[in-house]
């Protein structure tokens, strides 16, 4: 591939600027330099040269050319909707570790038996309320308040087992509870 005499032109030009514009990464990342510094600065220069040759040629003029890419790279690190947070920060953000060697399934359990005891062994007028609130519910909600609340369920496990869609069951169960507390608001 040959390179015309502006293409020539602009790769002079960052490389004249690539030593600062890598203390700008280091900058704009801080301590997640050594996480996404480089990757983000590719992904910037990147961009600048996706841009048409005329304008890269007025950015230089300019002499705008660190001030650009710093732009660029302090937008695309620091919002959810840009090429870099979907390329490579939101997996990793998205994560959870992973450790080999601890129960999981044996705390869950043991975490929802400890609520599910707390509920059904309790007949202190708060629970009385809750258990005769149920019973005034349509079966929907009181399916909402058994799962989430008797039995410990999470929004997710909730919404896997009935197919509910996962914002509207927050947005129900939501309306459920502050009714409850609206009728038992006097036993708190």
């Amino acid at each position: 591939m040959q390179l015309t005499k502006e293409e020539k032109l602009v790769r002079k030009a960052l490389s004249d600027i690539y030593p600062q514009l890598v203390i700008n990464s280091r900058n704009v990342c801080g301590s997640a330099y050594d996480k996404h510094g480089h990757d983000l600065l590719a992904m910037s220069i990147e961009m600048y040269l996706e841009k048409p040759i005329e304008y890269q040629l007025k950015v230089i003029n300019d002499k705008k050319l660190v001030n650009f890419l710093t732009y660029i790279m302090n937008f695309q690190l620091k919002h959810a909707t840009t090429r870099f947070y979907h390329h490579y920060r939101k997996h990793n953000e998205k994560q959870r570790d992973w450790l080999d060697n601890y129960d999981y399934v044996e705390l869950k359990s043991e975490l929802n038996n400890q609520f599910k005891h707390a509920y059904e062994d309790s007949d202190d007028d708060l629970m009385l309320c809750i258990k005769h609130k149920m019973e005034f519910l349509n079966p929907y909600q009181s399916m909402l308040l058994n799962e989430y609340i008797i039995n410990g369920n999470t929004y997710d496990e909730i919404s896997e087992r009935y197919d509910i869609p996962y914002f509207h069951l927050r947005k129900d169960l939501k309306d459920v509870l502050q009714q409850l507390k609206d009728t038992c608001q006097h036993l708190r």
